[in-house]
């Protein structure tokens, strides 16, 4: 068995989880199986990961986002020279509160999302990947029923909010780019999908560098 059917190869049921999802029943691997699995096929001292952000949303405070970077190092069997490969994983965990709205343990909720990252950034090296393929698979009716769906007016306010924080040029800016992707709709939340609610975000965030470093 070469290397990446090592990694790929289905775990044992004992070490599968079960979590509901909006009806559904998914299963996955608990991060603690998937570093020991990079550790038995690639070796402890051959992979590593490191976290290039983790922080709570800007959009949506209620989240905490993390982005990993999971270098791994494979040896052939051949004597041929070792090769690096580098992969880059986004996860995320909704933060939890008390019944008074107080949160219960942000710090641990950043290690869920960071958790949840490193687990996707191995998926590209098969780890686990089985498992995403299913959930893909449960999911994809819905995300195609929902893709065209408005956002909801919390996100709208939300996106208002980034956007009046931005000086004069940008909010200006960003009015013409609205204007050009929706064919002229009014700006409301009836009117911006998750499509183009992320396509306002993109540029607003280029908009806004650009106007700092021109400053």
């Amino acid at each position: 068995m070469n290397v990446l059917d090592a990694l790929s190869e289905p775990f044992p049921q004992e070490v599968e989880r079960q979590l509901k999802k909006g009806g559904t029943s998914l299963t996955y691997i608990p991060v603690s199986e998937v570093i020991t699995r990079l550790n038995k096929v690639l070796g402890v001292d051959m992979w590593s990961y490191a976290i290039e952000r983790c922080e709570r949303d800007a959009l949506d405070p209620d989240y905490i986002v993390a982005h990993v970077r999971l270098t791994a190092t494979f040896v052939p069997t051949d004597n041929a020279p070792a090769i690096t490969i580098v992969k880059d994983g986004v996860g995320g965990q909704k933060i939890k509160r008390t019944r008074n709205g107080d949160i219960l343990d942000l710090g641990d909720e950043m290690k869920g999302a960071v958790s949840d990252a490193l687990k996707k950034a191995a998926q590209h090296f098969g780890v686990g990947l089985y498992l995403a393929r299913s959930e893909e698979s449960l999911n994809l009716e819905a995300l195609e029923d929902s893709a065209d769906d408005p956002i909801s007016a919390e996100h709208f306010q939300k996106l208002r909010d980034l956007l009046n924080a931005q000086v004069p040029q940008v909010i200006e800016d960003a009015k013409e780019y609205w204007s050009a992707i929706s064919d002229g709709a009014s700006f409301e939340n009836t009117n911006i999908n998750r499509d183009k609610l992320t396509q306002m975000l993109e540029f607003v965030k280029s908009a806004s560098s650009a106007d700092t470093n021109a400053g």
